[in-house]
């Protein structure tokens, strides 16, 4: 039987069997689902995989949009799984270091920092992406939903608030923080 026979036997929507072949859903073949969410700050969305993994990207575009540069139309791209955040690949692309100025590496590793660890700067692999942040955790892990959670209770507290338009990257002590967390996620 012909492959296109057998399809249209199943009938639509029909999930076909093979013996010594694992089973899964339709939907795993396809990837996860996506949502569209708005930058704060900005008239941008983002397709990011809705939770904790959008909570942690979007902090980070909205520290770089507020800290570093102001972001326009066409300066967010993201991968199919929803957990990576490229801000502008064309001016960051992938090998090339140093596109961001000494106070720019600073804010930028003090967002990574503020994240615990479980968001990563392409800027420090081994082949650099400066413009590129990643999820370093997986998306259902405990940790990222509390970092999740920290984030959304710092942002509703304007008296908590960290980033954002503050000089507060440039402390001691948050200087010292995120070369912690910079060496410990070089491990």
């Amino acid at each position: 039987m012909r492959r296109r026979t057998l399809l249209a036997s199943a009938g639509a929507g029909a999930v076909l069997t093979v013996p010594g072949l694992p089973t899964a859903p339709a939907e795993a073949a396809v990837g996860p689902t996506l949502r569209t969410y708005a930058v704060q700050g900005t008239d941008l969305t983002v397709a990011l995989l809705p939770g904790p993994a959008a909570t942690v990207l979007l902090y980070a575009a909205r520290r770089f949009h507020y800290e570093i540069d102001a972001l326009r139309p066409g300066d967010l791209v993201t991968d199919a799984s929803g957990t990576v955040l490229d801000v502008r690949p064309g001016w960051y692309p992938a090998g090339a270091r140093d596109g961001f100025m000494p106070y720019q590496q600073i804010v930028v590793h003090d967002i990574v920092a503020q994240c615990d660890g479980m968001l990563g700067w392409g800027g420090d692999a081994r082949t650099p992406r400066e413009g590129r942040f990643e999820i370093a955790v997986p998306p259902a892990d405990h940790r990222l939903r509390a970092l999740a959670k920290r984030l959304d209770t710092e942002a509703a507290s304007p008296s908590r608030r960290v980033g954002a338009g503050t000089a507060l990257p440039f402390t001691a002590d948050r200087l010292r923080r995120a070369q912690s967390v910079r060496r410990s996620m070089a491990r």
